[in-house]
C-alpha cells in the first residue's frame, strides 16, 4: 500500500508559526517501508535513521520530497509551496505512479486534499468532505469547542465567547467582580502561547498562558483591550475566549482516532505547564484514576459529536482537575499533536502494548539551552552517556523530535517504571548535556 504522509503542521489562513520545520519532522515516527513524505526541509543528518532503529522501518525505502521555500520562507508548508509545480511534478516522480491508498498529514486541512487531488488520492484523506469546507478551523477552535462541549453537557469553565470589546470588557468584569481569576485564550493559538490570565490580587501562579496581568477597575479592563484585542483576536480575525481560570489546577488530556468505524481510543496523560506547554507524562500517573476516567469518557462524547459532523483523524480532549476535585474540559485538538507520536508509537510500539500498565512516558519540550549545533551530535552525546533506550530494561532515553535550533536542544522522552526514576535518570541527562533539567 503506498501512503502519503504531509508535515503539514498548521493551516496558514488560521495561524503561523515561522520556525516550525524541526517540529514538523516528527512525521518520520508515522512512516512504514516505501512511504511518501513531504516535509518542509530535509531531515536532520541521521534523524531518519535514529526513528528507523526504534521504530523498524526502513529508511533507504523512504521517499522525502521538499517543496521550494515559499513567500514566508521554508519554516511550514504553506499553500504556495504546496502548489510548486517543481514540487508537483517531484511528488508524482516519488509515486511512480502506483494508487496512493491513504494519505496522513499532521494537520489535516483542504490544502493536505488539493495536493492529494493532483495524485487522484482526495479520498485517501480521511473525512476529505469535511476538510473541504474548512473543517479543521471547527476541528480546532476553542471558541466551537466551547459550543460542542456545552452542547452535549459536558463541564466547562464558567465564561462565554466574545466578538466584540465591549463584550470582552463586561464579561472580564462579571468574573473579576465575582472575585475569579479570569483566562482569555486566542481562538487558534495552542500550548498557552495565545493565553493571558487577569487577575485583581497578586499570588496567582501561571499555569498555561503567556502573560498574567494585575487589574483593578474598569477602566483598566478597556486599556487592557485596547492593547491586546489585536494579539487575542488575531486583529479581530477570530473569536475570543473569556472564562474563569482555576490556579493550581492540574492539566491532562485524553486521544482518540475517530475513524468511519467509530472512536478508538489512544492514550491520556498529565500535560505540565512550565509555565504554558512544555512537558506531560503519559499516562497520568499523578493524577487521581477516577478524575481521569471521567476526562477518557467526556472525551469520547466530544469525539462522538465531532465524528458525526463528519470529521476523521486524531482528537485530543484537554482538560484541568482542579484543587476540588472538579473536571473542567478546556479544548480539543483535531490534528496530531505533540504527544500524539509519544503514546502511539514510543509507547505502544517501542515500550510495547502494554507499556501504561507499568511505565511511564515524561516527556520534555522546550528543555534549556543544551549549547549542542545538530541532532547528529546530540546522538553522539546521548550514546556515550549510556542514558539511551534499553529495549531490555525498557528504560532511558528516546530522542523525540530534531534538533531545536531555537533552545539548541532535542526534545525526548525519559521512559522508567515511575515518575522518581525517571527524574534520576533526567538529573543524569542534565550532567551529560550541562543542563538543569526541570522536574516538576
Amino acid at each position: 500500500m503506498t501512503r502519503l504522509l504531509v508535515g503539514h503542521d498548521f493551516n496558514e489562513d488560521l495561524r503561523t508559526r515561522h520556525s516550525a520545520a524541526w517540529y514538523c519532522q516528527r512525521l518520520a515516527w508515522f512512516a512504514e517501508d516505501g512511504d511518501v513524505l513531504v516535509l518542509p526541509v530535509a531531515p536532520d543528518e541521521g534523524w531518519l535513521e535514529y526513528v528507523g532503529d526504534l521504530t523498524g522501518t526502513d529508511p533507504a525505502t523512504l521517499a522525502v520530497v521538499v517543496p521550494p521555500p515559499g513567500a514566508a520562507g521554508s519554516g511550514q508548508l504553506t499553500k504556495d509551496r504546496l502548489r510548486d509545480p517543481r514540487f508537483l511534478a517531484e511528488l508524482r516522480a516519488a509515486v511512480a505512479g502506483r494508487p496512493v491508498e491513504y494519505v496522513y498529514a499532521l494537520w489535516p486541512d483542504a490544502r493536505v486534499v488539493e495536493l492529494a487531488a493532483h495524485l487522484g488520492a482526495e479520498r485517501a484523506v480521511p473525512g476529505y468532505r469535511f476538510l473541504t469546507q474548512g473543517g479543521d478551523a471547527i476541528a480546532n477552535s476553542k471558541a466551537f469547542f466551547r459550543a460542542v462541549a456545552s452542547g452535549i453537557g459536558l463541564p466547562v469553565a464558567e465564561g462565554t465567547v466574545v466578538r466584540s470589546r465591549q463584550a470582552a470588557e463586561e464579561e472580564i468584569l462579571r468574573l473579576l467582580d465575582d472575585d475569579h481569576p479570569v483566562m482569555l485564550k486566542n481562538e487558534f493559538l495552542s500550548g498557552g502561547w495565545g493565553n493571558e490570565i487577569l487577575t485583581r490580587r497578586g499570588g496567582v501562579r501561571r499555569l498555561g498562558a503567556r502573560r498574567l496581568v494585575e487589574l483593578e477597575g474598569r477602566s483598566s479592563v478597556r486599556e487592557y483591550l485596547e492593547e491586546r484585542w489585536p494579539r487575542l483576536t488575531d486583529a479581530g480575525r477570530h473569536e475570543l475566549v473569556v472564562e474563569r481560570y482555576f490556579p493550581e489546577s492540574q492539566g491532562v488530556f485524553a486521544e482518540f482516532s475517530i475513524e468511519d468505524d467509530g472512536v478508538h481510543y489512544g492514550g491520556q496523560g498529565h500535560l505540565l505547564s512550565t509555565p504554558y506547554g512544555g512537558a506531560s507524562i503519559t499516562p497520568a500517573a499523578d493524577v487521581d484514576p477516577d478524575r481521569m476516567a471521567e476526562v477518557v469518557s467526556g472525551g469520547r462524547q466530544l469525539c462522538e459529536a465531532m465524528r458525526a459532523i463528519g470529521y476523521r483523524g486524531v482528537l485530543s480532549a484537554d482538560a484541568i482537575v482542579t484543587p476540588a476535585g472538579q473536571v473542567m474540559f478546556t479544548e480539543y485538538n483535531g490534528r496530531s499533536t505533540g504527544s500524539t507520536h509519544g503514546y502511539q508509537i514510543v509507547g505502544r510500539k517501542i515500550i510495547g502494548p502494554d507499556y501504561a500498565e507499568d511505565r511511564v512516558i515524561v516527556e520534555r519540550l522546550g528543555t534549556d539551552a543544551w549549547c549542542i549545533e545538530s541532532f547528529a551530535e546530540a546522538v553522539q552525546m546521548l550514546r556515550a552517556s549510556g542514558l539511551q533506550y534499553d529495549p531490555q530494561t525498557r528504560r532511558g532515553v528516546v530522542f523525540l523530535h530534531a534538533f531545536d535550533p531555537g533552545t539548541t536542544s532535542v526534545p525526548y522522552v525519559v521512559i522508567d517504571e515511575s515518575i522518581a526514576a525517571a527524574a534520576e535518570i533526567e538529573v543524569q541527562l542534565g550532567k551529560a548535556f550541562d543542563f538543569v533539567p526541570r522536574l516538576t
